[in-house]
């Protein structure tokens, strides 16, 4: 068995900056800050490192309060957020999925977006319930911890002994999955600059080729 370990944003799909989107009219209603992600560079990072960075930037602290009205708040936004923004997938992500249906394999996630945000993201498409369980930006900041988390559900769910697979666009995602013990499939369809991903296991331009993704993941 192997257990899959999926990236939501520019691996799984591109929601045209809905995120920003919404976290920017989230900043706004609870705390009057305008342009609160100005200047950040946030690709492949956790939700749960984003808010209180933008607060400290803002001259705020962050308390778990905080952070827990955020995603009360946030959530609604990004559900209006992605519908305005015509968020989709990325290529070949359904034919993948539905592959991997037939093949002896635990499907999670390993994102940092909060647990609704990445169901706020994903159902829209149809393809939330694909996924068992995984890692999210509720369970640590730091993606390594996330993703180590979300392993460990996922083990409980496979046989002993599974192989695991982060498959991610960004370098964070290769430096955390490699930390975890994981093989890594990075994908070109997201965020990273030339040379970032050179460190995964296997690079992919995007999952539309399918033989050539089932091999990458599976062998």
């Amino acid at each position: 068995m192997t257990i899959l370990m999926f990236d939501i944003d520019g691996t799984l799909s591109t929601s045209q900056g809905a995120g920003t989107q919404a976290m920017t009219r989230t900043f706004m209603q609870l705390w009057g800050i305008e342009r609160a992600l100005t200047g950040m560079n946030f690709a492949g990072r956790s939700d749960s490192w984003i808010v209180p960075t933008a607060l400290a930037n803002n001259g705020r602290d962050c308390s778990a309060d905080d952070l827990e009205r955020f995603v009360d708040a946030y959530v609604p936004h990004l559900g209006e957020a992605v519908i305005e923004r015509n968020s989709e997938l990325c290529p070949g992500v359904i034919e993948l999925l539905d592959a991997l249906t037939d093949e002896d394999v635990t499907m999670g996630l390993g994102t940092g977006n909060f647990r609704r945000a990445a169901e706020a993201k994903l159902a829209p498409l149809g393809i939330w319930n694909r996924f068992v369980d995984g890692g999210f930006g509720d369970d640590a900041a730091d993606r390594t911890a996330l993703l180590a988390i979300g392993l460990e559900r996922l083990r409980r769910l496979s046989s002993d002994g599974a192989d695991a697979v982060v498959i991610g666009d960004t370098s964070h995602d290769v430096e955390a999955g490699h930390a975890i013990g994981a093989k890594v499939v990075a994908v070109k369809t997201g965020y990273a600059k030339p040379g970032e991903l050179d460190d995964a296991d296997v690079i992919l331009d995007d999952l539309s080729d399918l033989q050539a993704s089932m091999v990458a993941l599976l062998e």
